[in-house]
Formats: structure tokens, sequence, C-alpha cells
């Protein structure tokens, strides 16, 4: 080859560029997560993911996919489904999800498959299938083949154990001060019924009680409202034994209600005289001497109240 040609191969070299042709995209599985394959135990369940790619026009088929259920006497299949994950002009991806659960029960180490499934993509006419490869696996035992101290002359201990006892928490001292604060606490509540006078204010009679008000406001006789205080305990005690507000025109309804105070129906027509009287008149300070009359006629309509309980 002369001087001239090899300049020409060299021009021509610099001007022609290789054709490189890039390469097709994969189609199939792309990227897969299986998890351990040894140290499976019955009763494990077996999770699988896997990332497919096919030609951005073709369609996963659901029907495709298998369903749930038995695939061996050993192997469930607890669940299948998919997901698009991302896609463009050219390729759509898709994560598949299988879930397993074994109930094989080996007796030693024993290798197992989890056969292989297939998945149906279809873009119009056509159809293509993605198959899921089968998956080896080992299951262990859960427990030895021969437990030791199981012969009557073994000298080892047993491999299964006896179940532990529970064991009782001790509560003598809870429970002695459960008791302590059950007694403080009732002693509390009688000593605060006693200073409020509540204590022995559900076995008196209502006249009872009012006697023991107007006795304490009989103290105070010389302020302006202990009298008229007085006046409506008095009234207090003749309503909660009509078991209505007890007005004057009613008074001998009430009398005939309880025949007990018939014999008093004077004395009670004077003390609602003096009542009116007090509270809706201006009148004088009530003296010790009101004070006593109305004592007296707590005392005596108390006193008929518990003659006439007597009797009956």
């Amino acid at each position: 080859m002369n001087k001239a040609n090899i300049i020409v191969l060299l021009f021509l070299m610099m001007f022609i560029r290789p054709i490189n042709a890039e390469p097709a995209p994969h189609i199939g599985i792309v990227e897969q997560s299986l998890g351990r394959d040894f140290g499976i135990v019955v009763g494990d369940i077996i999770e699988h993911y896997y990332v497919v790619q096919v030609p951005a026009n073709y369609n996963l088929t659901p029907a495709s996919l298998p369903p749930n259920g038995d695939l061996d006497y050993w192997l469930e299949l607890l669940n299948s489904d998919y997901q698009l994950i991302s896609e463009n002009d050219q390729l759509r991806r898709y994560r598949l999800h299988f879930t397993f659960q074994t109930f094989y029960a080996p007796l030693d180490v024993r290798a197992l498959t989890i056969p292989s499934l297939a998945v149906r993509f279809t873009a119009d006419d056509n159809a293509h299938q993605i198959a899921i490869p089968a998956w080896d696996f080992t299951m262990s035992p859960i427990k030895e083949i021969v437990p030791r101290g199981v012969a009557s002359d073994s000298t080892q201990n047993a491999f299964m154990k006896a179940d532990l006892r529970p064991t009782t928490i001790s509560t003598a001292n809870l429970k002695q001060q459960i008791w302590i604060l059950a007694v403080s606490l009732i002693i509390l509540v009688i000593f605060w019924l006693s200073l409020n006078g509540y204590l022995f204010s559900f076995a008196r009679s209502p006249f009872q009680q009012a006697f023991h008000e107007v006795k304490k406001l009989r103290k105070y006789h010389a302020e302006d409202s202990a009298f008229s205080q007085a006046l409506q305990a008095v009234h207090r005690a003749f309503n909660r034994r009509a078991k209505q507000a007890l007005f004057a025109h009613q008074i001998e309804d009430f009398v005939s209600q309880h025949p007990e105070l018939k014999a008093y129906q004077e004395k009670i027509d004077n003390f609602y005289q003096l009542s009116a009287e007090t509270l809706y008149s201006e009148q004088k300070k009530g003296d010790p001497t009101d004070f006593d009359q109305l004592l007296s006629l707590c005392k005596q309509l108390a006193g008929a109240e518990k003659l006439a309980l007597k009797k009956s």
C-alpha cells in the first residue's frame, strides 16, 4: 500500500464512526427480595417481592395471579398482589408480592421447594408470560428427633421441661393497709356527719330537727336575721311533714291527715300568723320569749308524732 492510499484511509477513518446499537432493555424480573432460605420452621410466613419490567404497552392481567389457597399439602399461598410502581414511554415496572405459609413439620433439616409461578401481561392481542422461578429453602425441626431422658434408665434430664407453676404474691400487708384506710375513711365520714348535724337527723322527726336548729339560733337572738331563720326552720319541718309547701289556708287539711296534731291546731295557726307578721311586715327583732314559743311548739309536735308512732 502506497503512501497515498494510507492517507486516504486515515482521512476516511476520521469521519466514519462505528455505529453502536443500544442494547434492548431487559424484559422480566429486574429485582427480587426473597428473605433467608434456611432456619424456617413450621408455621413461618414467607414473603417474596419481585420487580418485573415489561414494554410500556403491556398491562398485567390480574386474573393470571395465582389464587389464594393450598399449593401443596404443606404449603399455602396466603396472598398475591401487585402494584404499578413506574412507567415511561418505553417501559413499565410492576412490584409483585407473594405471601406463603408452610405447615411442614420435619423431624430433621429438610430441603423443600416453592414451585414456579407465572404471571401474564397483555397488549391488545399479544400476550407475554413471565415466570416466577421456583425457590429452594431448608426447614428445621422445632425439637430433637429423640428427646433426651425419655428412656426409663436414662440419667439425662428430659428435653421437654415441666411448666413453671405460677407463684402467688403475698397480699397480707396490702390487705392490712386497705383495712386501715377503709376504717379511717369511715371514722372521718362519721365525724363529718356528726359535726354538721346529719348523723342522727335521718332518725329524727322534722320537728325534732327544727327544735335543735331553733335552739342554736336562740343564742344569737340579738341579730336581725336570727328569728327569721328560726321561723324558716319550723316552716321546713311543716313542709317535710306535709311533703309539700304548706301554707296557712292548708292547715285544716294538714291536721286532718295527721290527727295526732289535732290538739295543737290553734298553736299551729298562731305560728303561721306570727310568721306572716314577722316575714311580711316590719316588726321588732325576736326576743328569747319568741324563740321559747317556737321551741315549745316543736317539742309538743315532735312528742305527738312520737306518741302516735308508738300506738301504731
